[in-house]
């Protein structure tokens, strides 16, 4: 086996994310991505203690780009409309560092299911998707309690056609969910 040259954390972090989509949590091995990598156990152990820290560092790298980054980089954005319709394309997305995102987040979700720890750490990060909707929403005029209600209505439209793009692409409609948010924002008490 030819060895790739200078794998890094992150290259092995989003092997173990891919592998997650795939099969689920179960799937990720370190002799599976190190097979798939090209590259020996020994290059794992270089940058992990064990598959505990890679675990971990899956998810930390799911929270900062898929929740993190993805707000501040609209945090420059005057309009709280323009910032809604930024961060909902970047949602729909299909396809993020060449994973799967549909996958990716049915697979965390279903780890989540199965491990407290997880749990904890997945909620943490819905409650702040879901702040945000929730922000921009009050920014644009609904009251605290509606803009709540509307954010998790909102991201639980997202999380349903997430779904629907694993088995159902014919329902899987975009289109649908920025219909929704642009009624939502043109409905706005602004």
């Amino acid at each position: 086996m030819t060895e790739k040259p200078n794998l890094t954390p992150l290259d092995w972090t989003i092997a173990g994310i891919a592998a997650l989509a795939e099969g689920g949590i179960d799937a990720v091995r370190v002799e599976r991505l190190a097979k798939q990598l090209g590259a020996s156990k020994g290059s794992f152990y270089w940058h992990f203690v064990d598959r505990r820290s890679l675990l971990d560092a899956m998810l930390a790298l799911w929270e900062r780009e898929g929740t993190a980054d993805v707000i501040a980089q609209v945090a420059d954005i005057a309009d709280p409309a323009e910032r809604l319709l930024r961060v909902t394309r970047e949602a729909l997305e299909a396809r993020t560092r060449g994973i799967d995102v549909a996958h990716a987040e049915a697979a965390l979700r279903s780890w989540a299911a199965q491990d407290a720890t997880v749990a904890a750490r997945f909620v943490r990060v819905e409650q702040a998707r879901i702040a945000f909707l929730s922000g921009e929403l009050a920014a644009l005029g609904y009251a605290p309690a509606e803009a709540q209600r509307l954010g998790k209505a909102l991201y639980l439209t997202l999380i349903g056609l997430y779904a629907a793009r694993r088995y159902a692409s014919e329902l899987a409609d975009d289109g649908a969910l920025m219909a929704v948010l642009e009624q939502m924002i043109a409905a706005a008490p602004r």
